[in-house]
C-alpha cells in the first residue's frame, strides 16, 4: 500500500521526552535522580541531529541562502517563547519573590537575553551550587546559551565537510569531535561544563548520526546495524523530521505538496537483532535512576555516544514511539523553560517541603501544555516579518525590566528611599538565614554591582557614574572593597553628586603595598594619578587592610617614624592630599571572618551551639589593631582635611565584649571574602546616611 511519508521521527520524540523528565527528575528530587543533569546532554546530541537536517536541506543552494534559511527557522523556533518565559519570569521576580532575589536576577536576566549564561562572572558560583540555591531563576539557561553559541560555527563547519569526498566526511566530523572531546577531557571542571568548544563533540555526534541515517558516507564503513535501501533511496526533502521539540513550523500545505506515492520506509533491522536497540536504552534508563551520583567527566561522553547509537537504530520503536512519551517530547521546549523558575520559587519560599515541590512539578507540567498548545503553535505559523516584530517588542520589554531601577534612578535621581539590599525581613527563620548567607557569599560583588559606571580614560580601569545632584564631585577608591560599597554609597550620596568616579583594584591597599607584590607596587602610582585626574571635592578611601597590617620588623620598636610601611603611607597620603578639594574619608581596619566557618553559623545557632562558641570562631582577630594604629596615626597627621569612618562600634558589643559578625537570626554581617554582605551593608547604612547629609 502506497503511504506518504511519516511527518516525524516518534522515536527521537520519545527520547526528547525521556530527555527532559530526567532533568526534572534531577531538578526536583535530585536525591533520587543524582545522575538525571545527563538529560541535557541528550538534548545536545538531538539538536546536532536537528542541525544537520536542515542545513542538508539547503546544501546545494548559495552559502547565503544555507546561512538565511538556518538561523531564520532557528531563531523563529527559540526566540519568541525563550522571550516571552524571560519576560514572565521577571513579572514574577518583582512580584511573588523575595527582595535579594532581585539583586541576582537582574544580571542573570541580562545575560540570559544575550545567550551568555554559561559565562558567570568571576566569582560567581557554578552551575550546581546554583542548583542547591535556587536563587537564580536563570540558571537553566545556560545549556540555551551553549546550543545559539554553537549555531555560530555548525554552518561552516557543515559547508567545510561537504566539500570533502563522502568517504573522507566522517573522518572530518570524527577529527573535529575528538578535538572538542579532548578539550573537555583537559579543562577544568567549570570550563568543560561551560564552554561552547568543550560541548562541541555532542553535537557532532548528532551530525554524524543523521549523515549516516540518510547518506551512507561510505560502503567501506562496518557499521553494527543496517540501513534500510528503501529509507536511503527517498529524497531528503521527502524525510520530513521533527524539528526540536515536535511541531514543525513548516505548513502542513507543504507537507500535502510532498509525493504521495512513496513507500513508508520500513523498520530498522541491525545484525544484533531487533532489540538491540535496548542495549544502549537500558543502561542509560538505569544510570539516570539509579539513586547515587555517578562521576559525570567519564560518565557523559559514554552516555553521549549510547543517545546517538540509541537515535541510529531505535526508527518506530513501539515504546519510544507511544503518545505519552512524545507528547512529552513535544512540550520539551517549554517544559524545559517554565520548570526552572517554578521550581526556584518552591524551593525559596517553601524550603525541604516535598509537597510543594511536587506541586510545582506538576504545575509547571501544565503550564508547559498550555503554553505548547496556545502560544508556540500560533507563532511557528507567522510569517518571518511578523516574528522579527514579535521577537523586538518581546525584547525590548525585557531590557526595560531588567534595567527598570537604572530606568527609575534616571527619572528620579533625588529619590533616596532604597528597598533594602539584603531583602530580611522580622519573620525570617535560621534556615532563612543559612539560605541567604550563601546567597551572599555567592553572588558577592556581583550581587552587589551598580550598572552604569563609564570609562573615559585611555587605558585606564576607573569610571564614572554621571548623577544628577548639583553639589559635589566624589571619588571613591581602594581595594574590592570599593566595589562592595558601591552600590549602597551611591544610594545614600549620589543626590548630592553631579559625578562619582570610582577606581578599585582587587587586593592592593591605595596607601601601602606588600613587598613581594610589584603589581601592587605600581599601583600606588595609578591610586595617585585616579586622584590627580579626578580631582574630587570630597574622596573617600575603602580597602581591607593587607599590607597596612604587617608586623613590626621588631616587635619591640613600634615606632611609626622608623616603620617603612608607615613612611609608605605618608608618602601616599602626602600626594593624595593636594588632589582632594575638601576631604578625605578613609575607612579604618576591623577584624577579618573566618572564611571556612560563616557558611555554618546560622545551621550551629539553629543546632543550640553556645552563641560564645560561634562568635569565637567566626572572627580572626590576626594583625588588624596594627592596621588601625597606623590608619588611625596617618588620619590623625593629615588633620581636618581627613576623617575616619569607623565600623567598630557597629561590630563590637560592648556588653558582651566581642566581636559580632552575624544578628540573632544567624543573618552574617560578612562574606567568607571579607566583604560586607548586604546585611552588613545595611548595619552600615547610617553612616553614610549621615556623612552625606552633612556634606558642605
Amino acid at each position: 500500500m502506497v503511504q506518504s511519508p511519516p511527518s516525524k521521527r516518534l522515536d527521537l520524540q520519545g527520547i526528547r521526552g525521556l530527555a527532559i523528565l530526567s532533568v526534572l527528575g534531577f531538578h526536583f528530587y535530585p536525591k533520587y535522580f543524582p545522575n538525571g543533569y545527563l538529560g541535557v546532554d541528550q538534548f545536545f546530541v538531538l539538536s546536532g541531529f536537528l542541525m544537520c537536517m536542515l542545513l542538508t536541506k539547503t546544501a546545494n543552494s548559495p552559502v547565503s541562502s544555507v546561512f538565511l534559511n538556518f538561523y531564520s527557522r532557528r531563531f523563529k523556533r527559540i526566540l519568541p517563547l525563550y522571550l516571552l518565559i524571560i519576560l514572565m519570569s521577571l513579572v514574577a521576580l518583582y512580584t511573588v519573590f523575595i527582595e535579594t532575589a532581585i539583586l541576582q536576577n537582574q544580571s542573570s536576566a541580562f545575560r540570559a537575553l544575550f545567550f551568555v549564561s554559561n559565562r558567570p562572572k568571576t566569582g560567581e558560583e557554578d552551575y550546581f551550587e546554583k542548583l542547591n540555591l535556587a536563587v537564580d531563576i536563570f540558571t537553566h539557561t545556560w545549556s540555551l546559551s551553549v546550543e545559539i553559541q554553537f549555531y555560530f560555527v555548525v554552518p561552516i563547519i557543515f559547508l567545510i565537510g561537504n566539500l570533502f569526498p563522502e568517504i573522507f566526511k566522517l573522518g572530518y566530523y570524527c577529527i573535529l569531535g575528538i578535538t572538542s572531546l579532548s578539550y573537555y577531557l583537559t579543562s577544568s571542571q567549570t570550563v568543560a561544563f561551560n564552554s561552547m568548544f568543550a560541548r562541541i563533540w555532542q553535537f557532532l555526534i548528532g551530525m554524524v548520526v543523521y549523515l549516516i541515517y540518510f547518506k551512507k558516507i561510505s560502503n567501506s564503513i562496518s557499521l553494527p546495524f543496517e540501513i534500510s535501501k528503501t529509507a536511503e533511496n527517498l529524497d531528503d526533502g521527502k524525510q520530513k523530521l521533527l524539528e526540536e521539540d515536535g511541531f514543525d513550523e513548516e505548513s502542513e500545505n507543504e507537507e500535502e505538496e510532498q509525493e504521495k506515492e512513496v513507500m513508508t520506509p520500513p523498520k530498522v533491522t541491525t545484525y544484533l537483532g531487533p532489540f538491540s536497540k535496548y542495549f544502549f536504552l537500558f543502561p542509560m534508563a538505569y544510570i539516570v535512576t539509579y539513586p547515587i551520583a555517578f562521576y559525570p567527566f567519564l560518565l557523559r561522553p559514554i552516555f553521549t555516544v549510547f543517545t546517538g547509537a540509541l537515535m541510529l537504530i531505535s526508527v518506530d520503536d513501539i515504546y519510544l514511539s507511544n503518545k505519552m512519551l512524545t507528547y512529552i517530547g513535544d512540550i520539551s521546549y517549554s517544559l524545559y523553560l517554565i520548570h526552572w523558575p517554578i521550581y526556584s520559587y518552591c524551593k525559596l519560599m517553601h524550603p525541604g517541603n516535598i509537597y510543594v515541590l511536587t506541586a510545582g512539578l506538576i504545575v509547571s507540567i501544565l503550564l508547559a501544555v498550555v503554553v505548547f498548545e496556545t502560544f508556540e503553535k500560533w507563532y511557528l505559523k507567522l510569517s518571518n516579518i511578523s516574528i522579527t516584530i514579535l521577537v523586538l517588542t518581546l525584547l525590548s520589554i525585557n531590557l526595560i525590566l531588567i534595567h527598570k531601577d537604572v530606568i527609575n534612578a534616571q527619572i528620579n535621581p533625588s529619590n533616596s528611599n532604597f528597598t533594602r539590599l539584603d531583602g530580611v525581613l522580622p519573620n525570617m527563620t535560621y534556615d532563612d538565614a543559612d539560605r541567604l548567607n550563601a546567597h551572599w557569599q555567592q553572588t558577592d560583588l556581583g550581587g552587589l554591582n551598580e550598572p552604569g559606571c563609564i570609562k573615559r580614560t585611555p587605558g585606564k580601569v576607573w569610571c564614572d557614574y554621571v548623577e544628577k545632584g548639583k553639589d559635589f564631585k566624589i571619588a571613591i577608591f581602594g581595594n574590592s572593597l570599593t566595589l562592595n560599597h558601591h552600590k549602597m554609597f551611591l544610594q545614600e550620596c549620589r543626590h548630592r553628586a553631579y559625578n562619582v568616579t570610582m577606581y578599585s583594584e582587587y587586593g592592593c591597599e591605595p596607601l601601602a603595598a606588600l613587598s613581594n607584590e610589584a603589581h601592587c607596587k605600581r599601583h600606588l602610582i595609578d591610586f595617585v594619578d585616579f586622584l590627580k585626574s579626578a580631582k574630587p571635592d570630597y574622596a573617600f578611601l575603602f580597602t581591607r587592610f593587607f599590607a597596612t597590617g604587617v608586623p613590626f620588623a621588631d616587635a619591640n620598636n613600634t615606632n611609626l617614624e622608623t616603620d617603612p610601611t608607615y613612611k609608605e603611607m605618608r608618602h601616599q597620603m602626602e600626594q593624595f592630599i593636594p588632589n582632594i578639594k575638601k576631604k578625605l574619608y578613609v575607612l579604618d581596619a576591623f577584624p577579618r571572618t573566618n572564611n571556612q566557618y560563616t557558611l555554618k553559623v546560622a545551621k550551629d545557632l539553629k543546632s543550640g551551639r553556645k552563641l560564645e562558641e560561634i562568635h569565637k570562631e567566626i572572627v580572626q582577630l590576626d594583625t588588624y589593631k596594627l592596621a588601625r594604629y597606623r590608619t588611625e596615626s596617618i588620619v590623625k597627621e593629615c588633620g581636618s582635611k581627613c576623617e575616619m569612618i569607623d565600623y567598630e562600634p557597629l561590630l563590637f558589643n560592648k556588653t558582651t565584649n566581642r566581636f559580632e559578625f552575624f544578628d540573632s537570626k544567624g543573618f552574617l554581617y560578612f562574606t567568607g571574602v571579607n566583604h560586607l554582605s548586604a546585611h552588613g551593608m545595611e548595619l552600615v547604612r547610617p553612616l553614610y546616611t549621615e556623612i552625606c547629609r552633612k556634606l558642605t
